[in-house]
């Protein structure tokens, strides 16, 4: 089933998600005499083909998930990350330095750098970052820099590792472990949906919805790598 826009702007006004969300996925839900909505149905089955990496969260949802969480509305459930440093561990191409983060190469060193030896963050001039590529609208961040650091490990031809930097406030930033809690339930018999997000507790994921701006960035390269890599 598809959201129309006239019912995502309906979302908010008339809590189109009732009182509870996802009740019948929800532990004791029995005692709860509330059906799931049919919006409530296509954000659980959206979000989860997100965590299980089964299909990107299409736009309609996005837009959804976007008036939740500026509404306030359902936030111990939908937590938004409002305000404070958030980081994003990549693998990019030098020309993409070149075109975005020049201010970066002007600091690398030529010194033999170990892998873990990371420099301090970079300024930049602020630059917007847009979610796109495998997951759609949506991009993968994170409070922690060692995870952020794992995700530039992956390695790939021709790329370089690099960590942005920005903040929440500059963009629709939500937590993900509210969702551990949501299992079975009509999901798992009407779709088969066993969990939510199929990570439980162990997701430490902080998804960003649309777009934000990068202030600042850590490369780890020196300037033969960076050389090597423009022939």
């Amino acid at each position: 089933m598809k959201i129309t826009h006239k019912q995502l702007r309906r979302l908010i006004t008339e809590a189109m998600l009732g009182k509870w969300v996802w009740p019948s996925a929800l532990k004791g839900h029995s005692m709860i005499n509330e059906p799931d909505t049919a919006i409530e149905e296509i954000l659980y089955q959206q979000l989860h083909n997100h965590f299980g990496a089964i299909a990107p969260i299409n736009d309609d949802a996005i837009l959804a998930l976007q008036q939740i969480l500026a509404s306030g509305q359902y936030s111990e459930i939908f937590v938004p990350c409002k305000s404070g440093p958030i980081l994003r561990g990549m693998r990019l191409p030098v020309s993409w330095l070149e075109q975005h983060a020049p201010e970066a190469i002007t600091t690398l060193t030529d010194k033999e750098k170990d892998p873990v030896d990371w420099a301090p963050p970079v300024v930049i001039k602020p630059l917007m970052y847009k979610s796109e590529g495998k997951y759609g609208n949506v991009s993968s961040w994170t409070n922690d820099w060692m995870t952020a650091r794992r995700f530039t490990t992956q390695w790939s031809p021709d790329t370089v590792p690099v960590i942005l930097h920005s903040d929440c406030s500059t963009g629709y930033f939500m937590y993900t472990q509210s969702f551990a809690r949501y299992k079975g339930g009509s999901y798992r018999d009407k779709f088969d949906i066993r969990k939510l997000n199929p990570q439980g507790k162990s997701e430490k994921e902080i998804l960003l919805f649309g777009e934000c701006y990068v202030t600042a960035v850590q490369v780890n390269i020196t300037k033969q790598d960076y050389a090597r890599l423009k022939i």
